[in-house]
């Protein structure tokens, strides 16, 4: 099995470029199509999506790509600014909530809101996000762990509560019932999650 470490250093070909952010997965497929990385000395934009195609080799500390920096500096954007605009008279609304906006020319006030460019269809995870059993928050994600002959999302690596006892919970891919904004939501209750196999914190190295 491989694991897709999240917050670990990225590695091209011609040299190192900043971490990884995110893991961007087909929910249907339970397959790794991107990953995020995340470096700021790339141009205009310090984030890009890099196709799971270019990882090359995977360890819990370290992603290289079989591609290089300028390859990369060349991939779409992960975050993305979106430029809104609003009427204002001494303050901007939107949605229903108030806000001071950044910019205002002629009564009208502009904001700029960062977004996540994501495939259509598919979801971005980070690491950190709650882990949800069908009856309560059980601990927190930390890696993905994928089959390395079909590409397979097999177990997500699980931080149990405070990290005491020092073990991460490996989550069969089957349990994943659904994932939301921040949260993993998983089909079995907490008393399955404690039945399951437990394994050394492997943290990146710096």
């Amino acid at each position: 099995m491989t694991d897709i470490p999240i917050n670990a250093k990225v590695e091209c070909a011609d040299g190192p470029l900043g971490k990884s952010t995110n893991v961007i997965i087909n929910p249907v497929t339970k397959k790794v199509t991107h990953i995020v990385v995340e470096d700021k000395g790339l141009p205009d934009n310090a984030t890009r999506i890099v196709p799971f195609s270019r990882v090359a080799t995977a360890t819990p500390a370290r992603i290289s790509l079989n591609c290089s920096k300028a390859d990369v500096a060349g991939m779409p954007a992960f975050i993305e600014a979106h430029v809104i605009q609003e009427s204002v008279s001494g303050q901007a609304y939107s949605s229903g909530n108030a806000y001071v906006s950044q910019y205002v020319y002629n009564n009208t006030a502009y904001d700029v809101l960062p977004e996540e460019n994501v495939p259509a269809g598919e979801l971005a995870i980070c690491t950190g996000m709650h882990v949800a059993a069908s009856d309560g928050k059980v601990g927190k994600l930390d890696q993905l762990v994928l089959d390395p002959e079909s590409g397979d999302i097999t177990h997500l690596l699980m931080r149990k509560g405070h990290l005491w006892g020092k073990k991460e919970i490996a989550v069969p891919a089957s349990a994943v019932d659904y994932v939301d904004t921040d949260t993993v939501h998983l089909k079995v209750d907490k008393g399955a999650i404690k039945a399951m196999p437990s394994v050394p914190v492997r943290r990146p190295s710096s």
